[in-house]
């Protein structure tokens, strides 16, 4: 890929979106997820699945299974467009002028948005979380319902050991800095967004203080 093409994808010149060969003076590579790889997006789903089967498997054997097509609609207007919208367009990987998402979590997801370079506000965040309780809580009512009491015993464990498993392993090296779960240190955030003035100058302009310790 010649310059002039690099710049057509890259508009923003977003480091996480530039070859790899550009890490080699990074210090923070290392403490990151800036760079997308298949492993990574792998032990995404590996976190994911121990909540989806059993609750899956709970709502069939609920008696439910019709509802099951509800969940899979709301998922995919949730994840596939709302969440695109309100979430992964402040994302450094949404950045890559691709018609896809190439990231670690809603890999292949359509870009239908313009790639936003501030912060995510207070009114996207709240309705991040009303929509991962909703998105979340969907099976436990038709389990209850069903009485599939030890399916959504695994389910809630599942969903916890997902939740768990991102604030320990994802959240502490995420990227998308503003987002209500992210646990990034602020000096490797100054450190990321030094090295990336489109996204400095936006989060300045929304009121961060840059050289904040």
């Amino acid at each position: 890929m010649n310059d002039s093409q690099l710049n057509e994808s890259n508009p923003h010149n977003i480091c996480s979106c530039k070859p790899e060969a550009n890490c080699k003076e990074c210090n923070e590579k290392e403490d990151l997820n800036c760079r997308f790889s298949f492993t990574k997006l792998f032990q995404f789903y590996c976190l994911f699945l121990p909540f989806a089967i059993p609750a899956i498997i709970g709502v069939e054997q609920s008696g439910y299974s019709s509802y099951l097509w509800g969940w899979a609609l709301m998922a995919m207007v949730f994840f596939g467009f709302w969440e695109i919208y309100i979430l992964c367009s402040h994302c450094p990987y949404y950045a890559l002028n691709n018609g896809l998402i190439v990231c670690i979590a809603n890999f292949g997801c359509p870009q239908f948005f313009q790639y936003q370079p501030g912060p995510i506000s207070k009114s996207k965040k709240i309705q991040l979380v009303i929509g991962f309780i909703i998105m979340s809580g969907y099976p436990f009512i038709f389990m209850n319902f069903g009485q599939q009491y030890l399916l959504l015993f695994l389910s809630l464990l599942g969903l916890l050991i997902f939740f768990g498993g991102l604030f320990k392993f994802k959240c502490t090296k995420c990227v998308n800095f503003s987002c209500v779960f992210n646990r990034v240190p602020i000096n490797k955030v100054n450190a990321y967004l030094k090295r990336n003035p489109v996204m400095a100058k936006a989060w300045e302009d929304a009121g961060w203080q840059l050289d904040k310790p």
